[in-house]
Order: C-alpha cells, then sequence, then structure tokens
C-alpha cells in the first residue's frame, strides 16, 4: 500500500530527540509511581508480616485494575492526539472531558462492586486470617478512593496526548510525595490525625490523588494551554461509542494478561517455593525496566494519534517506527547489563542459594527478552493511537493462551524442568513483537486515516 503524504505545518518533525523529550519526564512519573509502592510495603513491614501481605495484596488489585484502566484510556490518547494534531482543540477538549466524566463514573460503578465484595476479593490470595482482615480494611479505602484514581489516570493520558507530559511529571511528584507523607501520618498517628495502621496507607494514597484531580482542573481551566476543556455534552452518545470501541479491546487485552499471569504463576508455584520466588522477585525487577518501554509506548501512541489527526501518514509512520528504535536502543543495553550482572543482582536481592540459581536462570532468559518487549510495546502503542486495538488483543489473547496456559500446562505434566516454564517468557515476546511489527509495517492500521 502506498501511503500519501499530507502536509501538516503544526506537527515537529519526528526525530529521536523529540521521542526523547516526550518520553523522558513520563519515565520518572512511573518509577515515582512504584517507588511509592515500595515505601508503602517499606511502612507495613513495621506491622510485621501479615501487613505486608495484606499490602501486598492490595497493591497487587490496585495494579490489575491499573493496567486494565490504561487500557481503556486508548481511545483517549487516540481521540485525543487526533484532534490535537488537526488543531481542532475544541474536539480534542471535548473528547478529554468525556474521558474524564466516563472514567469518574467507572470508578463510582467499581467502588460500588468492590466494596460489598472486597472479602471475596481478598479471600482468592489465601492469607492468614490477620493478613485477610488488613487486606479487606486496605481494599475497602481503595475502592472508595477509586473514582480519584480512574480520573488522575485519564487526566495523565489527556495530558499526554498533546505532547504535554511535563505536566502529568509535576502532579506525580507533588502527588506522591504527598502520598507517602499523609499516608505514613495516618498510619502512626502523627501530626494529631487518627492511627489507622496500613488502611492510613490507602487512605493518604486517595486524598493525594483527590488533591492531584483538583492541580490538573485548575491547569487546564486557567493555565495557558490552547487545551481547554469543552462541553462534553454534545454527541456524547456517538464520541463516547468511539472512545469505547477503541478501549474495551485494549482493556479486555490487560485483564486477559494479567489473568494468564495468575494461572501460570500456579503452574509454577508446584515446582516448589525457590522457583517461585526466583520469579517473583525476577518479576519485581522486571518491573523496573518496563517502565522505559512501557513509557515508549505511549509516547508512540500520541505521536502516530498526533500525525494521523494533522493528515500526515507518511508521518505517523515515521513516528512509531523511530520511537521502536529509540525505545530498542535502551532496552538492548538493559538486557546487556541484565546478562553481565544477572548474579549479582541475584545475590543483592536474597542469600538463598537456591533461589539465587533459579533466578539467575529467569534473569539471563529476561535479558533476552528484552529487545523484543521494546519491539511489542511500541508497535503496539502505535497501533492503538492509530485506534486499531483489536489486533493488539487478538495477538495477546492467542500468545498468552499458548505460552501461558497450554505450554506450562503440557511442561508440567512432562516434569519438564523448571527453566523451561521460565523460558515461555521468551516465546511470548517473540510472538507478540513479530505479529505486531508484522501488522505496524503492513500499514493496514492506515487504511481508515487516507484522505481523499
Amino acid at each position: 500500500m502506498t501511503i500519501k503524504c499530507y502536509h501538516a505545518p503544526l506537527m515537529e518533525p519526528v526525530s529521536t530527540l523529540n521521542i526523547w523529550r516526550l518520553t523522558w519526564p513520563t519515565i520518572i512519573s512511573n518509577i515515582m509511581y512504584m517507588l511509592m509502592g515500595v515505601a508503602f510495603l517499606k511502612i507495613a513491614g513495621t506491622f510485621g508480616t501479615d501487613a505486608v501481605a495484606a499490602a501486598t495484596t492490595g497493591q497487587r488489585l490496585y495494579f490489575v485494575l491499573h493496567a486494565v484502566m490504561m487500557g481503556l484510556c486508548s481511545g483517549t490518547t487516540a481521540m485525543v492526539g487526533k484532534y490535537w494534531g488537526a488543531n481542532n482543540q475544541l474536539l480534542a477538549g471535548r473528547f478529554a472531558a468525556l474521558s474524564v466524566v466516563l472514567f469518574f463514573l467507572d470508578g463510582l460503578l467499581l467502588a460500588w462492586f468492590a466494596i460489598p465484595f472486597r472479602d471475596q476479593l481478598v479471600g482468592m490470595f489465601g492469607l492468614s486470617p490477620d493478613g485477610h482482615r488488613l487486606a479487606t480494611d486496605f481494599v475497602l479505602w481503595t475502592a472508595v478512593f477509586a473514582p480519584a484514581m480512574l480520573t488522575t489516570l485519564v487526566f495523565n493520558m489527556a495530558f499526554r496526548a498533546t505532547g504535554d507530559s511535563t505536566t502529568p511529571l509535576w502532579t506525580a511528584i507533588v502527588g506522591v510525595t504527598l502520598s507517602v507523607a499523609l499516608g505514613t501520618a495516618m498510619t502512626f498517628g502523627w501530626a494529631g490525625l487518627q492511627a489507622r495502621g496500613i488502611s492510613g496507607l490507602a487512605i493518604g494514597g486517595g486524598i493525594a490523588m483527590t488533591v492531584t484531580i483538583v492541580i490538573f482542573l485548575l491547569i487546564w481551566i486557567f493555565g495557558g494551554f490552547r487545551f481547554k476543556p469543552a462541553n462534553p455534552f454534545p454527541d456524547m452518545v456517538s464520541n463516547g461509542k468511539t472512545l469505547i470501541n477503541i478501549g474495551v479491546p485494549a482493556a479486555f487485552e490487560q485483564a486477559f494478561f494479567q489473568g494468564g499471569l495468575l494461572i501460570f504463576m500456579v503452574f509454577l508455584a508446584s515446582y516448589g517455593s525457590a522457583p517461585f520466588a526466583a520469579y517473583g522477585i525476577g518479576l519485581s525487577i522486571l518491573g523496573i525496566v518496563i517502565v522505559v518501554a512501557f513509557s515508549f509506548s505511549i509516547s508512540s501512541a500520541t505521536l502516530v494519534s498526533q500525525h494521523l489527526g494533522a493528515g500526515d501518514l507518511k508521518g505517523a509512520y515515521q513516528a512509531g517506527w523511530k520511537t521502536m528504535r529509540t525505545s530498542l536502543y535502551f532496552m538492548v543495553t538493559g538486557g546487556v547489563l541484565m546478562s553481565l550482572f544477572a548474579e549479582q543482582i541475584a545475590r543483592f536481592m536474597i542469600d538463598d542459594p537456591q533461589v539465587i540459581h533459579h533466578m539467575v536462570q529467569f534473569t539471563y532468559i529476561l535479558s533476552v527478552c528484552l529487545p523484543m518487549m521494546a519491539i511489542e510495546f511500541s508497535m503496539a502503542g502505535a497501533l492503538r493511537g492509530a485506534g486499531d486495538t483489536r489486533y493488539p488483543m487478538m495477538v495477546t489473547v492467542f500468545s498468552i493462551l499458548l505460552t501461558r496456559i497450554i505450554a506450562p500446562w503440557i511442561l508440567v505434566r512432562m516434569g519438564a524442568d523448571v527453566v523451561w516454564l521460565y523460558a515461555t517468557s521468551l516465546v511470548d515476546f517473540s510472538i507478540k513483537s513479530s505479529l505486531n511489527m508484522r501488522r505496524f509495517r503492513k500499514k493496514d492500521w492506515l487504511k481508515g486515516h487516507q484522505q481523499k
């Protein structure tokens, strides 16, 4: 297919420097949120093992919800970015405002469901009676503040869709600092506040998110941006359908991925505590590295949607390709470093010889996976920026079924060494990176954006 190139005077040329300028604030923001989670676990640790288990459970449920909602935000990124690139601030603001309304309502719906069923949700993790009680209270307050969490998330994505990743960074700095400060004070009862134990962490975090929303609103309404809120109600039904049609496949993709990961961990648990612990520690390290690939995927979606909105189809293709290439540089470097220092990383994290042995094996496999993650995340991000969310969803469903459910089941029944279960990660990322790149290079995702 031949791509027609349309002049887009509002768009800057796609360059590695521009991509990096857009991406680095997102990387820092995501790292800060990860560090907040670490700080919360450290604070919970002062109350003992049950408190740590409870906080971990609450954070795990929060992470799953966050991942699913990030997928749902694909619609916001695609439409706000598209109309921003088209220099139509009215529609960009309208889709952003509608997204804020919908995500706030989603948060209310989630709270309505989660609060009465929090006992059952926590029960899936098999905690001790004390841990179960603490986790139930933690999840209660997390659910209460779900509307604030979802609204903060969609504000972040809407601003990034316009190319403004700096405002989300500053709000993250304020939000994370306030979360840790308030969470600590409410946990221990400092500054005259009632001591609430680890529930104080969830309450403090929720209050901080509410403050973050106020900051976003003030900047949005009174800041010097062309990007302003607009009445979300004109064409609300059709615009809402557009957001849902784009966002739901991406949300389902994330939900299926998280579910597949849980099933895989059940298979892995049959090999004993050492391989299971090694995998858990490896995932925590991977989470830090994935921040980079994930941040580049957001930049890819943003740049592609903006160029498509401007009618610059060639620029959209170049934006996705160059973002992937830039991400690849970082992830290859990360993979080399992980492989060179695999044993040192393992010994730093734990002193159990068995766990170290398995962790070194898993780390070597992860180091090979990192370049493929760069390709997968960036290519999938580019497709989502174009509104093509169904294809990455189908790729993920196929890959997860094969590599996280069917293959582990066969390997366990065969009595295969646990390293083969670790290796399914390599197959997973190989499938997703190759198929998403194939889709991107075929340019089928551009067909609906061609101008007559």
